[in-house]
């Protein structure tokens, strides 16, 4: 997987509440890929893919301040 980020960074333990339906929807769609990768992979390619959509959602929230002014 290109930009992968697990062999550069130095990782960090994280804890997080998810409902039991999310677990339940990540296992099935993991298959042995371990979960924590596999969130890991999906979270990179939401990143990467919301970055350039970024702009969009800066001007969306920049006119969303001016109309509540």
């Amino acid at each position: 997987m290109t930009g992968s980020t697990i062999a550069v960074d130095k990782t960090v333990k994280l804890g997080i509440t998810l409902p039991k339906s999310i677990i339940q929807r990540i296992d099935k769609k993991r298959g042995d890929i371990p979960r924590s990768r596999y969130i890991l992979r999906s979270i990179e390619n939401y990143l990467s893919s919301s970055s350039s959509s970024s702009k969009d959602t800066d001007k969306r929230s920049k006119a969303a301040k001016k109309r509540k002014r």
